[in-house]
């Protein structure tokens, strides 16, 4: 099997560094980028801070799978907007078999359903159905949603099965409600799988006002990281494959608030087409954060003046202790920012005011939360501390509890945990771990037995040092141990 890629730039060799740790919170003025990728103060420009309530909520089926309810779910108050149906797309109106295109061509006008309507699925005709071998899957118009199981016309489906639009399932949060055919993704480690019969797979990209790092799995096996450039582009996720049936997986690795990514399609080759996208594990994991989180400089060193050149989300503790619990992960992170002040001291576009989006640096669309994770863990409050800014007080005990609160209306039954680290040490660290601790009791004492703090991460030792004192990939491992087993002992996965 070989894979081949465009404008990709090496993985960089990881190096462990000795000396003193001079612990600098979620590290340097340039952990606050802006939408154009500049350092900044602290958090994202885009948007006015406020979490979007309303109309926010994402339709479920816009153009592809009528919704169960009305109009995709119109959200009520609070922030971020439920739909009114928390269903999205039903679980019938299966696209049809027909419209099978040629070699190398756009989807056509596509055939009919072979399947009927059912509680809200499309119906009857759909305007694309499944591609041919070197076709564009999101080439199709309206129809073609294949309920549960995922679309491989242009149809878009959410729920318990995940949430399937442009033949792909996707992972993390997606903006299906500009422009469904081509979906829109930000935040670190979204992405998608697909599953097609065929020797190669590529994707049409149109990445945001910079560069943005991918990472591809091909059947399993992770691929080195590449570079999309900014604007449109064919990237080559998989090519030389024998016989069969493959999967690909691919993966943001650059953070959000440096610009948005949009899926303009996929092209099978070798006689191939796609299929319906594999089935989700069924154990779903969200976690919040900040540049730890996004994995800010993870396989850089600790003498790097840029950090964005080695983010790699793929090695977060997130990402590994998800992949070790057979998890599926969101994740909802910028670096340099805080719950209640970001690390240059701002109080912009903190996480409780972003926590609603679908896309990092836009209020709209809001995210809908129609995909439940099983457990949210939340890994704040090193920014609002560092950078000497002393302690944050009462301001940041009421933000975070407050976040706590959000994640709870949201998601009812989910377990929260609670972490910090691994970059504060000494009063600091004391200090936050005095503040999070008073908040999960709070929250225990109001009747929520459903929320912990996990107070066994330590700070990072010097030979764990990344780009600007961020964790490298063995600290990122060792969180990644200690978080999975307390996942595993409490969800009994």
């Amino acid at each position: 099997m070989t894979v081949l890629t465009r404008d990709r730039s090496p993985v960089l060799v990881v190096l462990t560094l000795a000396g003193a740790l001079a612990l600098l919170g979620c590290g340097g003025g340039d952990q606050s980028p802006t939408d154009a990728g500049g350092g900044g103060s602290g958090g994202t420009s885009a948007g006015s801070g406020g979490i979007s309530a309303g109309s926010g909520g994402n339709s479920g089926a816009s153009s592809g799978g009528a919704s169960g309810s009305s109009s995709g779910g119109v959200g009520g108050g609070g922030t971020g907007g439920r739909p009114a149906g928390t269903g999205g797309a039903s679980s019938g109106g299966a696209g049809g078999s027909g419209g099978v295109i040629g070699s190398g061509g756009l989807v056509g006008t596509g055939g009919t359903s072979s399947g009927g309507t059912s509680s809200g699925g499309a119906a009857g005709s759909s305007s694309g159905g499944a591609t041919g071998s070197g076709g564009l899957t999101s080439g199709g118009g309206a129809g073609g949603a294949t309920g549960s199981g995922g679309a491989t016309g242009g149809g878009a489906g959410h729920g318990d099965s995940g949430i399937v639009a442009a033949g792909v399932r996707w992972f993390g949060r997606v903006d299906l409600a500009t422009d469904p055919q081509h979906p829109r993704f930000a935040w670190s480690g979204t992405g998608f799988v697909a599953q097609f019969t065929g020797t190669s797979l590529s994707a049409s990209l149109n990445d945001g006002a910079s560069a943005t790092l991918f990472k591809a799995v091909v059947d399993g096996v992770p691929q080195p990281v590449f570079t999309a450039p900014a604007g449109p582009s064919t990237q080559m996720l998989a090519s030389g494959l024998g016989a069969g049936t493959h999967t690909v997986e691919l993966y943001r690795q650059t953070e959000g608030a440096q610009g948005n990514s949009q899926l303009m399609g996929l092209t099978v080759g070798g006689g191939g087409a796609l299929t319906a996208p594999p089935a989700p594990s069924g154990r779903r994991l969200e976690v919040i954060g900040d540049s730890i989180t996004c994995g800010y400089g993870t396989l850089g060193k600790l003498g790097d003046n840029d950090c964005y050149p080695t983010e790699s989300h793929w090695d977060t503790y997130a990402a590994v202790a998800a992949r070790s619990l057979g998890a599926e992960l969101s994740t909802i992170a910028t670096s340099g920012q805080g719950a209640y002040r970001n690390y240059g001291g701002d109080m912009m576009n903190t996480m409780p005011m972003v926590y609603g989006r679908t896309l990092t640096g836009s209020a709209t669309p809001a995210w809908d939360f129609s995909v439940a994770p099983q457990a949210v863990v939340i890994n704040l409050g090193t920014n609002d501390i560092s950078n000497g800014k002393g302690d944050p007080g009462m301001p940041f005990r009421d933000a975070y509890l407050g976040l706590t609160q959000t994640v709870r209306m949201k998601y009812p039954d989910a377990l929260i945990v609670c972490i910090i680290g691994p970059l504060l040490s000494g009063s600091d660290l004391d200090t936050i771990r005095g503040h999070i601790s008073a908040v999960v009791s709070a929250r225990q004492a109001a009747g929520d037995k459903n929320i912990e703090f996990f107070d066994k991460i330590q700070p990072q030792t010097s030979d764990k040092a990344a780009c600007q004192y961020h964790p490298n990939p063995a600290e990122n491992q060792i969180m990644a141990d200690l978080l999975a087993g307390e996942l595993k002992t409490r969800l009994h996965w």
